[in-house]
This record gives C-alpha cells, structure tokens and sequence, in this order.
C-alpha cells in the first residue's frame, strides 16, 4: 500500500483517514516536539525502530479507555495501593530509564525500543508541561509506572513499566482515577508499550477519535494539565 514521505522541513500530516488498512500514513520526517504535538491533535502516533526511519499511524479502531466507565472497587484499590508509595511527576526521567530498561532489549531492537532522542523529547515536553509520570516506589526503589502526554482533557498513552509484581497496575489505576477526578475524556491506548493485560478497553472509529483529537485541541490550544 503506498504511504506519504513526509518533508524534514515542514511539520505537517496528510490527513489521518488516508492511512492504509493496518493504518500506517506516514513515513518520515524529523522528530521535534511540535511534530510530536501536532500528531497528537492529528489523532497520529508514532512507532520508530533504532536506526530506521519513523513510522506514522493511524490505524481504524483505535484503541481507548474511558476513565468514566472504569469501575474498581476502593477495596480492591486499597489492597493494591498498600503495597505501593506513589508519587506524580517527582522522578520523571527515572520512569523514562526504567521503561528503557524493560523495553530496550539488544537483541530485539524492534518498535517498543526507547532511544535517547525520545527521551530528550519527552524531556523537553515535560518541562513544557505536557508530559507527565506516575511512579510506583517500594522500599524506597522504583519498581513501576509510566507516562504519557496530557492535552486539554485526552491523555496520550506511551510506556508502563513493572519490575515488581502489579506495580504497572497500580500505575494504570492511579492514572485513571486521577483522570476521572479531571474530567479527562478519554486515554489513548493504542500502543503495545502502554497496554495491560486485565483492563477492558474500548474501541472507537478513527473518524470519531481523529475530530475527538481535533475539537480538543481546537478547545484547548496550549492547554497544558497540572498534574
């Protein structure tokens, strides 16, 4: 199926619907915060592999949880909690480190791997407001969490991560209900590196999700969420 090379010099995409039918629409480009902001307002993310070009995508469902509609019971949350200490956006490139360390596998350098350019510029977009962690400490080490981009009320999934047992768990539900008490929309679930078996998703028409992605960004420009 034929896909668009994307210029180095313009941040732009062609429209999310042109993808083809495993919804890659993209190849290319240089990565730069405002390329990475644009498709997620575009309803596009990316997946690259260590010293290939990036891969843009926009597959048809895409793959959601609504914070709304997720229900666990506060004993269930506590017994999980009790074990865990969890802390929001403190060690912020300590979770960066700790996805590298489970997803970067020498021998299997395939699209999960997280390279130093990506950490810069989830860095970069930390500082600026948009990225955001949370972290799952026991004993005083990091053995869980996760992050992703907040705009206006979406959250964009990327890594979770568990050294211990249900420490990505505890990660998710945190998330989620900290979400839940912000009113946020929806969370974006569709990368591999952001799923955990056990939770129901939902899926949602890429049409719908891409004018979701749109309206929000349209209600919301430069709308950082304070964590």
């Amino acid at each position: 199926m034929p896909y668009f090379e994307l210029k180095k010099d313009e941040v732009s995409f062609p429209p999310a619907y042109f993808a083809d039918i495993d919804g890659l629409l993209a190849v290319g480009g240089t990565m730069s915060v405002e390329r990475l902001l644009l498709a997620y307002n575009s309803g596009i993310y990316y997946w690259h592999y260590p010293l290939k070009h990036i891969k843009w995508w926009s597959p048809d469902p895409r793959i959601v949880l609504k914070p709304d509609s997720f229900v666990k019971s506060n004993s269930q949350q506590e017994s999980l909690f009790k074990d865990f200490d969890i802390q929001v956006d403190a060690h912020f490139e300590e979770v960066l480190r700790g996805c590298q360390s489970v997803f970067n596998i020498q021998d299997r350098m395939d699209n999960n791997w997280l390279s130093e350019r990506m950490i810069r510029l989830f860095m970069e977009l930390h500082q600026k407001g948009y990225a955001h962690s949370i972290e799952v400490w026991q004993n005083n080490d990091l053995v869980g969490g996760l992050f992703g981009i907040a705009i206006g009320k979406l959250f964009f999934g990327e890594y979770v991560f568990a050294k211990v047992e249900r420490a990505d768990e505890a990660a998710m539900i945190y998330l989620i209900e900290k979400l839940k008490d912000q009113n946020f929309d929806l969370i974006d679930m569709q990368k591999e590196s952001f799923l955990i078996p056990g939770f129901e998703y939902d899926e949602m028409p890429r049409l719908e999700y891409v004018d979701l992605c749109k309206e929000n960004a349209r209600l919301h420009p430069e709308d950082c969420q304070d964590f």
